[in-house]
């Protein structure tokens, strides 16, 4: 079956001060519908208040992007332009479309005020799912499901190239599907695509993950256990050896991380 091409399943909108790109089975609807206020989400993620909509019949997870750090606290949600939403909506099509499971992509939007834009991205609705914390802590019986199905996710993803400067567990949704578990990527925000990644780029983002698990331990609801780990890395494609090798790796990153933290100032 040929790919579906960005500009074919999406359509651009525009309007004096606004922009969006809209799935073509919900672009009749209008902007306007993608701006309606949110409802709130229980247990959301992220730093742009995550909320939920319904447009033409379908629901959906909307996340008004807002930055962190520094540039958080000046700049808040404005943004110089509408491209980050649109990269992020294109990367998603663009994996699913390749079949990296990642949440279904609907619409990318930006509205200017003044100098600036305020972006939101607009994906299906996955329901019954929670981050990979909260899922290990709701459903105990599946924790072993659950590590190699994030495995094999991120299999996926790194063989089609993604490369996420952010990637933690709180970026993998989990929900129960028969009698195994399905896991999806989400949250997107300055990822990437390139060559199929190599070890150093790997072993970078599982450090990442870990030192995520590590910093935030004592309020997340759940964590993987030593033996998880294991299994995660077995269904990312690695063999015994390379597993353990791997692990003390992204241990090392993760100990020189969190003492170079230590000595930054507060």
């Amino acid at each position: 079956m040929a790919a579906v091409t960005f500009q074919d399943a999406f359509t651009e909108v525009r309007a004096p001060g606004a922009v969006g790109w809209l799935r073509q089975d919900l672009a009749a609807a209008g902007m306007d519908a993608f701006w309606a206020p949110l409802e709130a989400m229980a247990g959301a993620k992220g730093r742009g208040g995550v909320g939920l909509l319904r447009v033409g019949g379908v629901d959906l997870v909307v996340r008004p992007y807002r930055r962190g750090g520094a540039f958080g606290r000046l700049l808040a949600d404005r943004y110089s332009g509408p491209a980050r939403a649109r990269r992020e909506l294109e990367l998603l099509h663009g994996l699913r479309d390749d079949g990296v499971p990642v949440v279904v992509p609907v619409a990318a939007l930006a509205r200017r005020h003044r100098a600036f834009w305020r972006l939101r991205l607009c994906t299906e609705r996955l329901t019954e799912a929670l981050p990979v914390p909260a899922f290990l802590a709701a459903v105990p019986h599946a924790r072993r499901h659950v590590a190699e199905a994030v495995g094999v996710v991120l299999r996926l993803a790194f063989a089609a190239g993604l490369v996420h400067p952010d990637l933690h567990p709180d970026n993998v949704l989990c929900r129960v599907q028969g009698d195994k578990v399905r896991a999806v990527l989400v949250d997107l925000d300055r990822a990437r695509r390139g060559p199929a990644v190599g070890e150093r780029a790997r072993d970078d983002m599982l450090a990442r993950m870990q030192r995520y698990v590590v910093r935030h331990r004592a309020r997340l609801p759940a964590v993987p256990s030593r033996a998880e780990t294991m299994r995660f890395l077995r269904a990312l494609g690695l063999e015994r050896d390379a597993r353990h090798d791997t692990w003390r790796r992204v241990q090392a990153k993760v100990r020189r991380a969190l003492a170079r933290r230590a000595w930054l100032p507060r």
